[in-house]
C-alpha cells in the first residue's frame, strides 16, 4: 500500500513540475512576443566560435559587432568580424552580401524564397512567439547566469526536414531583462556547432538603412550566385 502511495504521489509531483515548466515556457515566449512587438532596432559586441566536434575542441574565434534594423517590415542585418581577421556580411532589400577584405573576395546571394536560410541569423530577435511555434518544437531546459545576467534556455528542434539538414537544434540563451538572445548555439547533423554571444546590447538604437550599405571596392570579385 505504501509503494502504491509512493507512486501516485510522484506521478502528482512529476505533472506538477510540468505543468511549472510549461507555464514558465509560456511565461517567457510571451515576453519575447512582447519585445518583438516594441523592437526595431538592435546593436551589440559579438563573440563566436566554431567547435569541432570530431576533434573536440573550439577554433580561435571571431569577435566584432552586430546590427538588425526593422524599417517599416525591410529587414536590415549587419556582422562586423573584426578579429582576428576582417569581413563582413550583410542582409538588406532581400540580398545577402559577404565580403572578406583580405583575399578581395565577395559573395552576393538572391534570398528570394530562401529567407529561411537567413532567419538563422535573426531567430529571436524580435520573433513572433506563432512563428517559433510553427517553425520548431520548443523545450525549456533551464536557466543560467551569462556574464552576470540571468537567462532563460530555450532548445529549439526544426520541424522540417529542409531547415534541419542547416541545424538538427537551435539553443537560445535569453536574458531576463532584455527578452531578446544574448548566446545562440546553432547545432548541426554532424554535432559541430557555431556559438554566438552578444554582449552590451543596445534595443532601439538610432540606425538607418544607410549604416547597412557595404563600400566594396572596384577590384573586389565577385563569386558564387
Amino acid at each position: 500500500m505504501r509503494t502504491i502511495e509512493l507512486a501516485v504521489l510522484s506521478c502528482v509531483c512529476a505533472a506538477s513540475v510540468t505543468a511549472a515548466r510549461a507555464a514558465d515556457l509560456d511565461t517567457i515566449l510571451q515576453r519575447i512576443e512582447e519585445r518583438g512587438q516594441t523592437l526595431y532596432a538592435l546593436e551589440a559586441e559579438l563573440s563566436q566560435r566554431k567547435w569541432t566536434d570530431i576533434l573536440q575542441e573550439f577554433d580561435a574565434g571571431e569577435s566584432g559587432r552586430f546590427r538588425f534594423l526593422d524599417k517599416g517590415g525591410e529587414i536590415y542585418l549587419r556582422k562586423d568580424i573584426q578579429e582576428p581577421q576582417p569581413n563582413f556580411l550583410v542582409l538588406r532589400k532581400g540580398e545577402v552580401i559577404f565580403y572578406q577584405p583580405a583575399i578581395k573576395q565577395a559573395q552576393k546571394h538572391q534570398l528570394g524564397d530562401n529567407k529561411d536560410k537567413a532567419e538563422f541569423l535573426l531567430l529571436g530577435f524580435g520573433t513572433s512567439r506563432e512563428a517559433l511555434e510553427e517553425a520548431y518544437r520548443i523545450a525549456l531546459t533551464g536557466s543560467e547566469q551569462i556574464e552576470g545576467r540571468t537567462t532563460h534556455v530555450l532548445e529549439l528542434t526544426p520541424r522540417s526536414e529542409q531547415v534541419s539538414a542547416f541545424f538538427s537544434r537551435i539553443v537560445l540563451w535569453i536574458d531576463e531583462q532584455l527578452w531578446v538572445p544574448v548566446q545562440q548555439k546553432l547545432v548541426e547533423p554532424t554535432e559541430d556547432y557555431l556559438l554566438i554571444r552578444f554582449s552590451n546590447v543596445r534595443l532601439n538604437p538610432k540606425l538607418s538603412p544607410g549604416d547597412f550599405e557595404l563600400k566594396i571596392p572596384k577590384d573586389v570579385k565577385y563569386v558564387g550566385s
